[in-house]
């Protein structure tokens, strides 16, 4: 029993500590390149997928950008 928990607990409190993979939250900072441009509304490819996409600032074509928030199915970014 005691060589499981010494390998157990150190995995589990490892496995706490990472950061989200998954759902909105993991796609946040998230990097990706615009499609289209983005005035101030355009399509993005971010981790295999296009996505709508919105920015404050105006982002060409074939620009790096990162994700800053995701409401329903378009994300807010960023010029990187």
């Amino acid at each position: 029993m005691i060589v499981f928990f010494l390998i157990a607990v150190p995995v589990g409190l490892a496995a706490q500590s990472r950061r989200v993979r998954t759902g909105r939250a993991g796609m946040i900072g998230e990097k990706g390149v615009a499609v289209t441009d983005l005035r101030p509304g355009g399509r993005v490819y971010v981790h295999g997928e296009y996505w709508n996409a919105v920015s404050d600032e105006e982002v060409a074509s074939g620009a790096a950008i990162e994700v800053e928030s995701v409401a329903g199915l378009t994300l807010k970014v960023k010029l990187v």
